[in-house]
């Protein structure tokens, strides 16, 4: 019985672990972009979501301004009436 004498093949251990490597780095940058595309879309949603309510608020404030809303409000909410009129009570 030969006994055969395994040689170890540097260059295919060195390029096996050149792959191993470029591939571990290739997908620990896809899950890191992925991370970044999903958190990027959040912000995109919950930006909208600020203009949407900033808008809102804008219209209020101009609707406050208005002399027949502040009329409208000082008679629903803080029961005041012209001099002159009766006022109703429910």
């Amino acid at each position: 019985m030969v006994k055969r004498k395994y040689r170890l093949n540097w260059f295919r251990l060195l390029l096996f672990a050149i792959i191993l490597y470029t591939g571990y780095v290739c997908v620990n940058q896809q899950l890191q972009y992925a991370a970044i595309s999903r958190e990027t879309e959040a912000t995109k949603t919950q930006l909208e979501q600020l203009q949407q309510t900033n808008e809102a608020m804008l219209q209020e404030k101009q609707k406050l301004t208005t002399p027949n809303h502040i009329e409208k409000l000082a008679r629903e909410e803080l029961g005041l009436v012209k001099p002159g009129e009766v006022p109703y009570v429910r």
